[in-house]
């Protein structure tokens, strides 16, 4: 799935900096901005805090991506601009992601009931999977990805690693979305460890690739 992904970004940074300002003047002193595994407050801010700190993140990532998303790899594909959009891609899927849980917040702010632990996982599930996608097309890049000594130092490495780290990133957002109708304490854990295995078990892939690449062939 592709989508017009800097506009997108900039349009949840938008909605996310909107709800703020409509909210603030509601909101409580104190608001939740942090849930436990059982979905239940265990963490408060200022409501400016909780107004503005997604809304920041957001911003920060858009200008990031844009001062310093091209390097090392900016001619790592034939094309440049195709290399650019899945950056971008990635970069807006990783920013929507984090609209919901800032709704939510804002949303429990104001009064109503959101089930954090259930949206959270239904989040970072969508995510996994949309990066399980996008991971493949990403060239070497100063943002995102699985960027290790061996994948940036060669552009082979970090191709095989992104396709590796989108199965397991697939698979992760999988069993996430899968987890939904449970609502233990342990189900809340999988997307992290889901998404914890996909980086871990890339990383030590792509540290595979690099030994086998250094070895004399027989």
């Amino acid at each position: 799935m592709t989508f017009p992904s800097r506009t997108t970004s900039l349009a949840a940074t938008a909605v996310a900096a909107a709800a703020s300002a409509l909210a603030f003047p509601f909101l409580p002193k104190r608001v939740a901005t942090h849930f436990n595994e059982a979905g239940k407050p265990d963490r408060y801010s200022s409501r400016a805090a909780a107004a503005i700190m997604l809304p920041a993140t957001m911003l920060i990532i858009e200008a990031v991506n844009d001062r310093l998303g091209g390097w090392p790899g900016g001619s790592d594909r034939e094309s440049q601009n195709s290399g650019t959009r899945a950056r971008d891609e990635a970069v807006g899927w990783v920013e929507l992601a984090l609209l919901p849980p800032h709704l939510a917040i804002l949303a429990n702010g104001l009064g109503a009931h959101v089930d954090m632990n259930r949206l959270q996982r239904a989040d970072l599930g969508i995510m996994m999977l949309s990066l399980g996608n996008v991971l493949p097309k990403l060239p070497r890049n100063g943002l995102i990805g699985i960027r290790t000594p061996w994948t940036l130092a060669d552009p082979a490495n970090w191709e095989r690693t992104h396709r590796m780290g989108g199965y397991l990133m697939t698979v992760g957002g999988l069993l996430t979305i899968a987890s939904l109708p449970l609502s233990d304490k342990r189900a809340a854990r999988i997307p992290i460890v889901t998404m914890l295995s996909a980086v871990g078990l890339s990383t030590a892939y792509s540290l595979i690739t690099y030994l086998q690449r250094d070895q004399p062939e027989r």
